[in-house]
């Protein structure tokens, strides 16, 4: 058997800014401006707070968003992950499974402060961690994520790793062994969904994954073999050793991942297996007017129910994960928005009243397919089907006005509307920019109090 592994880093380890197709670098510069908009949104949630107790704080060059500490690149790549994945709004890639630029935008961030690099450099090295992560999923899934594995800190601290190995010019025998430091520095479970510890996945991989590429880069050393070989990630994570692994390099530089099935921009801050639910719920509103509800069905694919099951939801972050309260929520608001999960809006009682109606049923149709049967009391049914793979990909985008309306409710609270049109404009500019200064400029202003 070739070695992927070394395989793999010598793709990412040669990919350059001129290799980027134009819908592949406007993709991946749109997921980063998300991803740091999520993380503006995360700065003031509990699981950060906590966090930023507990968590070391060394000394750096690198910001913690939404503060005015300057911390070792490992310490604040670890914080900013945790915030970026917080309120679960991030995108998605229906093949990873999982939540691909959260694990990487963070560590990323953290280096280029650190190293001084160009806009260009950065987003470079984001998308050849994009590919790697969510290449590797071919192969891996779906027995990893069946297993219980969690593919955003599992899947996700490897691409973090080469995204940061790209960045620091690792070469390809440098870029294997920060493949596979991070391959042993995998570990996160799907049962830790709907806590604080699903956020501190992503912590996890930033962290992880850039700490990963800076030890290949001081000459640690590890198995240039460690994803394919007998004891080795696939191996361990996925129960069997995969035979086919033309699939992880296959196309690399020319059909982006990141492009098909692409990156799933998020439309509601809650998990994507449900989205489908809500658009077909939204689209039944209307027709429902004045009347009763007595019975609400919904049916998702077998494989998506078994973590999005939970009638009784406990807080916030168990709601997000909850079919029965977001398909309740859209039914009485024509949407679900990030207000939904405070407390009081989880407990409220008619939300309550009316997720305790809603029965879960099972399709083995596409993973995507969504259907929502609503029976009145005076006996009139009503039904309506929706398809949203993990959010609005390529094949379905956010307008640009949609896209600019989730950034300004993402920063807010944080970030005035003159500084968050700043921020944006920055943002979509930066393979043009020269430095992320002017980017850590912006996001620094929302250290300040907030806006009002």
């Amino acid at each position: 058997m070739s070695s992927l592994t070394l395989t793999l880093a010598q793709l990412a380890s040669g990919l350059t800014p001129d290799d980027l197709s134009p819908a592949a670098a406007n993709w991946a510069t749109r997921a980063f401006a998300d991803t740091l908009a999520c993380a503006l949104a995360g700065i003031d949630t509990p699981v950060t707070r906590i966090s930023d107790e507990v968590f070391p704080a060394a000394p750096g060059p690198s910001q913690v968003f939404g503060s005015a500490q300057r911390l070792h690149p490992l310490d604040a790549a670890q914080r900013n992950g945790i915030a970026a994945h917080a309120l679960d709004f991030d995108d998605c890639n229906l093949e990873m499974d999982g939540h691909p630029s959260v694990s990487i935008v963070p560590a990323l961030f953290a280096l280029a402060e650190a190293r001084g690099s160009s806009g260009a450099q950065v987003l470079t090295a984001f998308v050849a961690g994009l590919e790697t992560e969510i290449r590797l999923a071919r192969v891996a899934n779906p027995a990893h994520a069946d297993r219980g594995w969690h593919p955003t800190v599992t899947l996700g601290v490897i691409g973090c790793a080469v995204a940061c190995g790209r960045l620091l010019g690792l070469d390809p025998q440098r870029m294997a062994v920060a493949i596979a430091i991070a391959a042993s520095s995998a570990a996160g479970l799907r049962a830790n969904s709907g806590t604080m510890t699903k956020p501190f996945h992503a912590g996890q991989a930033n962290r992880n994954g850039l700490q990963a590429a800076l030890l290949a880069e001081a000459g640690y050393t590890a198995r240039e073999t460690a994803l394919e070989h007998r004891f080795g990630f696939l191996k361990a994570f996925g129960g069997t050793e995969a035979c086919d692994l033309e699939p992880v390099t296959r196309g690399w530089a020319t059909d982006f991942a990141l492009l098909s099935p692409g990156i799933a921009v998020k439309q509601y801050p809650c998990c994507a297996f449900v989205h489908c639910a809500i658009d077909a719920a939204v689209a039944l509103r209307d027709h429902i007017g004045t009347t009763p509800i007595a019975k609400i069905e919904v049916v998702l694919n077998g494989r998506r129910l078994r973590n999005i099951d939970r009638p009784d939801p406990t807080d916030g972050l168990d709601a997000k994960f909850s079919t029965q309260y977001l398909t309740a929520r859209a039914l009485l608001d024509g949407t679900v928005s990030l207000g939904d999960f405070t407390p009081e809006r989880v407990q409220d009682p008619q939300a309550r009243a009316l997720a305790a109606k809603v029965t879960l049923a099972a399709h083995n149709d596409d993973l995507s397919l969504g259907h929502v049967h609503v029976t009145l009391e005076d006996g009139q049914q009503l039904s309506a089907s929706a398809t949203v793979a993990m959010g609005r990909d390529p094949a379905n985008p956010m307008s640009d006005a949609e896209f600019r309306t989730k950034f300004d409710d993402c920063v807010s609270t944080c970030l005035t509307e003159a500084e968050a049109g700043a921020l944006f404009d920055t943002l979509i500019s930066l393979d043009r920019l020269a430095s992320l200064a002017p980017l850590s400029d912006a996001l620094a202003r929302a250290a300040k109090a907030p806006k009002t």
